[in-house]
This record gives structure tokens, sequence and C-alpha cells, in this order.
């Protein structure tokens, strides 16, 4: 899978602390992957635990909370996995489905999904 990085915009929920950042993208990650001092930095809750997997098949429980996220000024809220500390930030398929937005790979940019169809 070819990835490509491009700038996105990361918010707490009342967009009281954001930061722009180069994201990651790779829609082989289900969720965002934030790096956890990011995440504290914009005062990001953890609210829960999720089972991961891994590419290489090992298992793993990320803590995760609800962020704001905003790329290309399409805005929207999403679930966040707490990553390392300092580790770069991956933009997963949720969060782009979310904003109904696809990868180009080619071209290093998004397109959009819309029409999105209602039924």
């Amino acid at each position: 899978m070819e990835t490509f990085t491009y700038p996105i915009e990361v918010a707490d929920l009342n967009s009281l602390r954001s930061r722009g950042i180069e994201a990651t993208v790779n829609t082989g990650v289900f969720f965002t992957i934030a790096p956890s001092d990011l995440l504290r930095e914009l005062a990001i809750e953890r609210i829960g635990t999720r089972p991961l997997q891994l590419a290489e098949g090992r298992r793993l429980e990320m803590s995760i909370g609800h962020a704001g996220v905003t790329i290309d000024g399409r805005s929207g809220i999403t679930i966040v996995a707490f990553g390392d500390d300092n580790e770069p930030l991956l933009l997963g398929e949720y969060t782009l489905i979310g904003l109904a937005l696809t990868p180009d790979p080619v071209e290093h940019r998004f397109v959009s999904l819309e029409p999105l169809p209602l039924y």
C-alpha cells in the first residue's frame, strides 16, 4: 500500500485547542492513530479501549478518544487511537469515510465521495 503525507488539523471537541500536523495517509489503518503527546496537548480524553490488530497479526488493546479533524475545509468528529509519543499521525479509513473523502495515492490528494447514496 502506497502512503503519502498530507496536512490536517486536529482539535479538541470544543475547538479550543487545535494543531496543524502532517499526517501519514494509510488506508490500511482503520482508526486514526495519533501520538499520545499530541492528544494530551489538545486535552483529548481517553474514553475506552478497543482491540486492534497490527499488520503482522499481533493484537493489542489501545486507548481511544474523540477528536475533531479538518481536511481540506471538511470538519468532523472522529475516533482516534492513542499511539506512542512522538510517532507520526496515521490517518485512518474511519476518519476519511466520516469526512466523505477517499485518497488519490497517485496525485497525493483527496477526492470527494459525494454525492453519498441515501439508501
